[in-house]
């Protein structure tokens, strides 16, 4: 089964949170995960949001956002992110069926550009 097939099996969770909620969860201790492929991310990402690739998200989402960081918040708050909020909002229902706090950026990084935030282009930092 492909990653396409997981998410059309989940649905898009409802809503997702708007640019000022987002904010809020960040600005309080919340991760921002990147959810789109390294090149869309290389062209411009949110400054912060960690590059995860979707299918190791829905294996094991804490080591796919923290890795191994001895300093990984013990009980993170993941905000998920994409362009339009469409693969963010599929992948909020399996990572809190896993007991994760999750959520989305309703519209995606299309919110967070109309908004008036940033993208900043590069690679990804490291873990």
């Amino acid at each position: 089964m492909g990653l396409r097939d997981l998410l059309m099996n989940h649905g898009m969770a409802e809503g997702g949170l708007d640019l000022p909620d987002v904010l809020n969860a960040l600005a309080t201790g919340g991760v921002l995960v990147d959810v789109r492929t390294s090149r869309e991310y290389e062209a411009g990402h949110a400054p912060g949001a960690r590059l995860v690739n979707p299918k190791e998200l829905l294996a094991d989402p804490f080591t796919a956002v923290y890795g191994d960081d001895p300093l990984a918040e013990p009980d993170p708050h993941f905000i998920l992110v994409c362009d339009t909020g469409f693969r963010s909002g599929h992948l909020v229902a399996p990572v809190r069926e896993k007991g994760y706090n999750c959520d989305f950026l309703a519209s995606g990084l299309r919110a967070w550009r109309a908004g008036g935030e940033i993208l900043i282009p590069g690679p990804p930092r490291g873990r």
